[in-house]
C-alpha cells in the first residue's frame, strides 16, 4: 500500500512537471478549486484506474506548493463531485469517471428522456409570475411586461447536480403548470399530455460561459465564476409555430452535449427556414 501511494506520488510529481500546472494566487477562482480541477485532469489524463489510490494529501500539498487545508478542500470538491471516494483506515481511492454525456437533441427534445426512469430527478425551486423583460418578450413573440412564468428547477443525477434549469413560458396559455408535479418529471410530457400542445421544434444554442449568480452556484454546488456550459433556446408550438418556452439552462462542469452529423445532412441544402436560423445564429455569436 505504502509502495502504491509512493508512486502515485511519483505520477504526479511528473505529471505536474509535463504539463507546466500553475495555480494563481490572486485569481477570482479559489485556490482550492483550481488545485480540484488540476487534479481531476491529473486522473483523466493519465489514466489511473478506477479503485487506485490516490495521491496523499501530503504529497500534493508538496508538489503543488499549497497549504494542506487547501488540499482537504480541493479533495472534498472531487469527492462531492463522485470522482474520488474515502475508505476508512485505508485512503482515497479512484471513482469510475463521473462525466456525463447527452444528446444535443433527444427524439422528445427533453434531456431527462434519455436517461432510465428514475434516475434523473427535479427539484422546484421557484415558480413566479414576471413582466416579460426586454430580451424575453423578443424571443417569446410578446410585449415587454407581458406576464410570463418563470420556473426554475435544479436537475439531480445520482444524487449529484446535473444542470439548473430556468425556463420562461406565456403564463396566460399555461396556467397552473408548476402548481404540481411534472408529468414523468418533464415539463415538455406536461404541455404535450396536460395542455395539450405538442411540440414541434427547439432551437437550441450552447456557449461556454461562467456562474454569475450566488444561488445558482449554491444550487450547483460550485464557486461563483465557475465555469459551465449555458444551453439557451426557444422552443415551438406544433399546432401554431409559436414560441411557448424560452430556455436558459445551466450545465457543470464535467457534462458535455453530443451531437452527430451525417454526410447526407452536410450535402443537404439548408431550407429558406434553417438560413434564417443561421442568421440569427450568428447575431447571437456576437452578443
Amino acid at each position: 500500500m505504502l509502495e502504491e501511494a509512493d508512486d502515485r506520488a511519483n505520477l504526479l510529481e511528473t505529471y505536474a512537471s509535463q504539463t507546466k500546472v500553475e495555480l494563481v494566487n490572486d485569481s477570482q477562482i479559489p485556490l482550492y478549486f483550481q488545485l480540484a480541477r488540476v487534479l481531476q485532469r491529473f486522473i483523466r489524463e493519465t489514466g489511473i484506474a478506477a479503485g487506485e489510490q490516490f495521491p496523499s494529501e501530503e504529497a500534493i500539498g508538496t508538489c503543488f506548493g499549497v497549504s494542506r487545508p487547501t488540499v482537504n478542500k480541493a479533495i472534498q470538491e472531487l469527492l462531492n463531485q463522485a470522482w474520488l471516494r474515502r475508505v476508512r483506515g485505508k485512503g482515497t481511492f479512484v471513482e469510475e469517471d463521473p462525466r456525463v454525456q447527452l444528446r444535443m437533441l433527444s427524439d422528445s427534445m427533453s434531456p431527462v428522456e434519455q436517461f432510465p426512469p428514475g434516475a434523473v430527478s427535479y427539484k422546484l425551486v421557484d415558480r413566479q409570475i414576471l413582466g416579460a423583460s426586454r430580451d424575453i418578450a423578443a424571443e417569446l413573440n410578446v410585449e415587454v411586461g407581458t406576464q410570463t412564468l418563470f420556473i426554475r428547477r435544479l436537475r439531480v443525477l445520482h444524487e449529484h447536480p446535473l444542470c439548473l434549469c430556468d425556463s420562461f413560458l406565456p403564463a396566460a396559455r399555461f396556467p397552473g403548470l408548476g402548481e404540481t408535479p411534472f408529468v414523468r418529471g418533464s415539463l415538455y410530457a406536461t404541455l404535450e399530455e396536460t395542455y395539450d400542445c405538442p411540440l414541434q421544434r427547439s432551437m437550441r444554442w450552447v456557449e461556454a460561459s461562467e456562474v454569475v449568480e450566488r444561488e445558482a452556484a449554491e444550487l450547483l454546488g460550485i464557486p461563483l465564476l465557475s465555469p459551465i456550459l449555458l444551453l439557451s433556446g426557444v422552443t415551438y408550438a406544433l399546432k401554431d409555430d409559436a414560441p411557448v418556452e424560452v430556455i436558459r439552462s445551466r450545465f457543470r462542469e464535467g457534462i458535455s452535449l453530443v451531437n452527430t452529423v451525417t454526410r447526407d445532412a452536410l450535402r443537404r441544402k439548408p431550407t429558406d427556414q434553417e438560413r434564417g436560423t443561421s442568421e440569427s445564429d450568428s447575431i447571437r455569436g456576437t452578443r
